[in-house]
């Protein structure tokens, strides 16, 4: 462990430098300092998160034609492997594509964990040390919170469960997975109900950002899966020029109702 932390020490050291800025010259308030900082990252690591959405959405999208082949060879699995990869490289498709970005985001997630939970002397000579005389020093003071303890109502702590259940539910699609959608809030609330309220900000932050995101992607995929169904039936000559106009009249009809 202590190794780890070594090799995330230098990404540890540029967030800190980050947090000083951000402190010294836009708000001399840490917990907003914080937010702040959560963002920065979550807009520099946009692209890997984009990537890692789009490559799960064209994954689900194609579940059912691998179900497909699945039923078709569930008694040859050297077959079925063989032409699993095939249908892969004809849609070109990377199976681990979504993990990929996940993967590289990782670092810079541990590191501000790290940060959060345990400010280096980078912090602490600008904000002073987390306690002094005994008590905790209010610099760290976020609305009626210290960042370096507990929230001692629990309210991020409820926060954090309710934006990750939604932002769970928003990216999971298969059935089979909604036991995942009510089980990893609870086991998150159940691990970080001692963790620092300066933690917790950041994870609420973050689901936030990440239910944004996702919205976004949703409304982006399903403009291109209606764009997709009009050119593949106009390439059948199913549809005139008519019908064309009705569907989208109608698909715009229900997005107003929706807002």
């Amino acid at each position: 462990m202590t190794q780890i932390l070594q090799l995330l020490q230098p990404i540890q050291n540029i967030l800190e430098y980050i947090v000083i800025f951000l402190y010294q010259n836009v708000v001399q308030n840490y917990g907003v300092v914080i937010i702040l900082l959560t963002l920065i990252v979550r807009l520099i690591l946009t692209p890997l998160t984009l990537s890692q959405t789009k490559s799960m959405a064209k994954m689900q999208k194609m579940q059912p034609q691998l179900k497909e082949i699945q039923k078709k060879y569930k008694e040859d699995k050297a077959k079925l492997q063989q032409e699993t990869m095939a249908f892969y490289k004809k849609n070109n498709v990377n199976p681990l594509a979504g993990c990929l970005p996940l993967l590289l985001q990782m670092p810079v997630f541990f590191a501000l964990f790290q940060v959060l939970r345990s400010p280096s002397q980078i912090i602490t000579d600008v904000l002073g040390k987390i306690v002094i005389n005994g008590a905790a020093n209010p610099k760290y003071n976020f609305l009626w919170m210290n960042m370096n303890e507990k929230d001692p109502y629990y309210v991020l702590l409820v926060l954090m469960v309710a934006t990750m259940f939604l932002s769970t539910k928003m990216t999971t699609t298969d059935p089979k997975q909604s036991k995942i959608m009510y089980l990893m809030p609870v086991v998150f609330g159940f691990i970080s109900w001692q963790f620092p309220a300066g933690i917790l900000v950041y994870w609420v932050t973050t689901n936030v950002w990440s239910i944004g995101q996702q919205w976004v992607v949703n409304k982006i995929i399903k403009k291109s899966a209606v764009k997709e169904e009009l050119i593949k039936k106009e390439e059948k000559k199913d549809i005139s020029g008519e019908e064309k106009k009705k569907i989208l009249g109608e698909k715009r009809k229900k997005r107003r109702r929706k807002k």
